[in-house]
Order: structure tokens, then sequence, then C-alpha cells
């Protein structure tokens, strides 16, 4: 059973999922999924800095608690090898979280294009954000691509996580501060096979944003 919160005039039911790389919460509207927490970072979406819900006790409609519990099957299956890289496995495990359907309801066009097009980055590949910006029409926008980042309402079903810096380094990561975050980032990367080039700066400095809260 989920229990239901407030998001504007829809209504989004929450759980908490236990995963292998921590606990992640997960809400969802009857349209699709609508907010993620990364894995062990925070408690229900609900939560989440800046999404002003207050959850309280309902049951979720059939619909919607299909979604949850395929949400949570693909996501504890997709982590369940964590921290090891599960090889070719990743492949058919991601697809399971691919398929899940998202709730973008509220979004600016550009926002959505920009979170649609990162979902379309397979594990074990990271992109930039200058060529994800390249990748939904607008080459110039790499600053408005991680602004939309910083707001990613779904990470992991939506990977932020796979966007870096253009030089190569991990650039930075909201899931937490400092190097904190930038462990947790550089963990999930690794999990799903992508490493560092050897001629790479150590990632470092200023952090740049590549996920959190939808405000």
């Amino acid at each position: 059973m989920g229990r239901t919160a407030s998001r504007g005039k829809a209504a989004a039911w929450v759980r908490l999922v236990a995963t292998a790389a921590g606990r992640m919460g997960v809400a969802a509207t009857e349209a699709g999924l609508v907010l993620t927490t990364l894995p062990g970072r925070a408690g229900p979406p609900a939560d989440a800095p800046g999404e002003r819900v207050r959850p309280r006790p309902a049951a979720a409609p059939r619909r919607v608690e299909r979604l949850l519990d395929a949400a949570e099957e693909a996501l504890t299956a997709y982590y369940a090898f964590w921290p090891d890289h599960p090889g070719k496995r990743i492949t058919a495990l991601w697809e399971a979280l691919f398929d899940l359907p998202v709730d973008l309801d509220g979004l600016t066009s550009f926002t959505r294009r920009v979170l649609e097009a990162l979902r379309e980055v397979p594990p074990g590949a990271v992109v930039s954000y200058g060529a994800l910006a390249a990748r939904v029409g607008s080459p110039r926008a790499a600053r408005a691509v991680g602004a939309v980042m910083a707001r990613n309402p779904l990470p992991v079903i939506l990977p932020c996580h796979r966007v870096i810096s253009k030089d190569g380094t991990l650039g930075g990561f909201c899931g937490g501060r400092g190097e904190d975050a930038l462990a947790l980032k550089r963990r999930l990367l690794a999990y799903e096979g992508w490493s560092p080039a050897p001629t790479g700066r150590p990632s470092g400095g200023r952090l740049r944003h590549s996920c959190g809260a939808h405000s």
C-alpha cells in the first residue's frame, strides 16, 4: 500500500523501497512515477526539498498500486548486485526501469525534452551538459540543462548521475554535499560499468549539480 500526498491538484501515492544500494522513496500519480529519491539519501519523496506535499493515509487506486509494485520490483532488481557491476545483465535490468511510465506534467516543454533525452542515455554511458543540450536542439543551453538536472524529480529513473563535465570529470552531484555527493555519483556510475578515463583529472573543485528534487 502507499500513502497519498497532495501535489498541486494531483494526488501522489508514496512508497519506500528497500534496495541493496539503500532505501529509496518512490511516488506515483495515476499518470506515472512523479518523484524518486536517491538510494540511501532521503526518506519518502514527500520529504524531498521543494516538494510541498503532505502525506496522508489513503488507499492507492489499483492502477497506482500496480505501478508502485512494478517500480519496487524493477528498482530492487536493478540494484540487486550492489556494489558489484552486474555485467551484461545491466541492460535488461535497465530496460525494466526504462519501461516504467513517468509523469512530467507541469514541467516546461524544454525541461520535458531534456529529461526525455536524458532517459535515452544507457547504463555504462555518460553525456556532458552541452552534449545533452545539443541533443534537444539547443547546443548553447548547457547552463539551462544544468538547471534542469538540478531539479530532476526522478533520479535513477531519469539518470542525472550519467551527466558529467565536458572535460570527463564527474563535475558534481546534488545527492549530498562535497566529496560525499561525488562518492555517491562515482559508486552509481561504477555499478553501471563506467569509470573515468585514466588521463582525466581527479574530480573535485566547485560542484555543479546534476540531479535533485523537483521544485
